[in-house]
């Protein structure tokens, strides 16, 4: 039973993780150079371990049901408050808006593949796939997290099978030449992994968990596991997508395994990208309904409201540049959210006589590195933006 809950804690995370933005990395690799793509998932993936384990430890070290926003009104006080409110929203929105429009071509895909004489609107596709979703969200919380955990196991397996038929038919010249291919900024990959990579939404729901089994001394090993599978797997793909396409490596990485792989396996990639986006819209729309609920103390219905309808309304904006959005919410809202977790961090081993389970290296110097790293990132990515 420990065994099985500390399971669940690491599939939050990585259900969490792995959803529409690794689709997205073997093209963005393809056309910021290799190399460097892959040189950005390292830094990127360590800085961004960093800031899960410093928001684990906050969160071991605060009684009281929150998150982020709560915790930063909790330290620093209502002007970062507010300010988590606005990128609250903008976070939530426009990333369920991304999963819902990735899934609806996951879908569409399959779809096309099993009757190729069927021509399914994407746009119908959508609307069911939000009434899905937002079906077991209302449900039952826990109905969400267990088909998270069981999402994340079957997304493993696919992952792993798609990698090893890609590697079946890899080229190692189209591999090589693809550094001399790159036509887009260098820095575009941050913006991209930081935002594959972002589970910061999962660390209070896998510490909930913990906690409810009194668990809690697990945590930080569940962070790390559920931090490093996704960059893992993400490495993987994106050489095995690569090495396979080479400079045809399509925007969404799986349709254009068609000519060298065949059909089945791009229907296999669909519904792997299917899972990928079920998983995290789930539990992203579960972290987001109940920071509404315990941080800006909403009632339950206005937050399910605001959290079901948010990304339907926003998709009659006709948002397509996905990749723009990605860099938008990974380097600069996620980058100015990794501040504040340092930041309450910083107050939060000040203020709290608790000592808990495990606690981060600190000082001024670590602070003001993690500082300028993150505000670099986040400027940088108003130049993939603009």
């Amino acid at each position: 039973m420990k065994n099985f809950v500390t399971l669940e804690a690491v599939a939050i995370l990585v259900g969490t993780i792995i959803g529409a933005g690794v689709f997205s990395l073997p093209y963005v690799a393809v056309h910021s150079g290799l190399n460097i793509s892959l040189r950005w998932a390292v830094v990127t993936g360590g800085l961004v371990l960093f800031i899960h384990l410093a928001f684990g430890e906050v969160v071991l070290r605060t009684n009281g049901n929150y998150r982020l926003p709560g915790y930063a009104n909790h330290y620093l006080g209502k002007p970062a408050y507010r300010f988590l409110l606005i990128t609250t929203f903008l976070m939530f929105s426009f990333s369920l808006l991304i999963y819902l429009l990735m899934g609806s071509q996951f879908v569409h895909t399959i779809i096309i593949n099993i009757f190729p004489s069927a021509h399914p609107s994407e746009a119908l596709i959508l609307i069911i796939l939000w009434l899905f979703f937002s079906f077991f969200l209302v449900l039952q919380e826990g109905a969400a997290s267990k088909l998270n955990f069981y999402f994340s196991f079957i997304l493993l397996a696919l992952f792993l099978i798609i990698g090893i038929l890609c590697f079946s038919k890899f080229n190692w010249q189209v591999f090589q030449g693809i550094n001399h291919f790159a036509d887009q900024p260098w820095y575009l990959p941050y913006g991209v992994l930081f935002y594959a990579l972002n589970g910061l939404v999962a660390v209070p729901e896998a510490a909930a968990l913990l906690k409810k089994h009194s668990q809690e001394k697990k945590l930080k090993k569940v962070i790390v596991l559920g931090s490093l599978i996704p960059l893992i797997i993400y490495i993987f793909f994106i050489i095995a997508v690569v090495g396979v396409n080479g400079v045809f490596t399509s925007p969404d990485a799986v349709s254009g395994l068609l000519q060298v792989l065949g059909r089945p396996i791009v229907l296999l990639g669909a519904l792997l990208g299917f899972l990928a986006v079920a998983t995290s819209y789930l539990m992203f729309a579960v972290y987001i309904k109940n920071s509404f609920i315990y941080d800006f103390k909403w009632s339950p219905s206005l937050s399910y409201l605001v959290v079901i309808l948010g990304p339907l309304l926003l998709y009659l904006l006709n948002i397509s540049e996905l990749i723009s959005v990605m860099s938008l919410l990974g380097g600069l809202l996620g980058g100015l959210e990794g501040l504040v977790v340092l930041f309450v961090l910083n107050k939060a081993k000040q203020k709290s006589d608790f000592i808990p389970n495990y606690q981060m290296p600190w000082n001024p110097f670590i602070l003001t590195v993690m500082t300028i790293a993150l505000l670099a990132g986040a400027l940088i990515q108003l130049g993939v933006v603009l």
